[in-house]
């Protein structure tokens, strides 16, 4: 079953393509137009990976109503089409369920973090590949980011949107450390892509994941595995942010690696705590 989600984004809109292909040639060659809406579930799932894949478009929701849409739309008209269509059409809208219900589902943290408490203690390198601990973020209140990856575009705009922040989290004396399961060199690359005053770890052996009870095992797609640990595991995405002694002030793991946090949620937990502009 791992290695199933391992693969299914690739397998998937592999299949996407054919079925386009296939559905648009018969609907030409046997002059049946209606055809074309079997293919309408496919279109809109392999447009949304490709979309994700070039970064051009990010959209953070819980529910893919467009997809769905399209998908309720093409079994309804891929009626007029006959069975076969509309078993076409519904094996588009079954892809599209798995990818947004099953495949993008992350484990759920029964750990350590807790709101109130000290941040946990675990182990982190820097990317100058000195081994370190999180004291290192007790000293001054932190939003704490846990990543899967350059390759991952939900992580990619998540960063971004903090780095838009950083001039408002450094006026309040907030201080922002990244925190991935990739590879160094991967970790380095970020650290340059964007420059600001953003603290980088690498928890390549995903030791802090698993203190956390964050790991998602297998998460990482067969076709990004050199820029992740060799078993194919990376973290769930989990933001956690601490006062100026490392009490958590609030943590949240998405269980849904679609779907993460507005960024103004971190400024709004920060004023509810007093931790105010200066």
């Amino acid at each position: 079953m791992q290695f199933i989600k391992r693969v299914y984004g690739e397998v998937t809109a592999a299949l996407a393509l054919g079925v386009i292909a296939l559905v648009v040639v018969r609907a030409i060659t046997e002059s049946q137009p209606w055809w074309l809406a079997a293919a309408l579930p496919w279109v809109a799932y392999a447009l949304y990976l490709g979309l994700l894949m070039t970064r051009l478009v990010v959209v953070q929701r819980r529910h893919p109503w467009v997809q769905l849409a399209a998908a309720g739309v093409a079994i309804f008209a891929a009626i007029l089409a006959g069975p076969l269509a509309v078993l076409v059409a519904t094996l588009g809208l079954a892809v599209i369920l798995g990818y947004n219900y099953w495949y993008s589902v992350q484990h759920v943290s029964s750990g350590p973090v807790t709101v109130g408490q000290p941040l946990p203690s675990f182990p982190l390198t820097t990317l100058d590949g000195a081994v370190v601990d999180s004291s290192v973020l007790t000293q001054q209140p932190h939003v704490i980011m846990f990543i899967r990856g350059n390759w991952c575009p939900f992580c990619m705009a998540q960063v971004a949107q903090i780095a838009d922040q950083y001039r408002e989290l450094n006026r309040r004396g907030v201080a922002v450390a990244i925190i991935s399961p990739q590879k160094p060199e991967d970790t380095v690359e970020l650290s340059q892509r964007f420059d600001i005053p953003v603290t980088y770890y690498i928890d390549a052996d995903a030791s802090a994941a698993a203190a956390l009870d964050i790991v998602q095992s297998g998460g990482t797609p067969v076709i990004f595995s050199a820029g992740a640990p060799a078993n194919g595991d990376t973290v769930v995405p989990t933001v956690i942010i601490t006062d100026a002694t490392g009490t958590v002030l609030w943590a949240e793991h998405t269980d849904n690696h679609r779907v993460r946090p507005e960024p103004t949620t971190f400024l709004d937990v920060l004023d509810q705590h007093g931790i105010r502009a200066v």
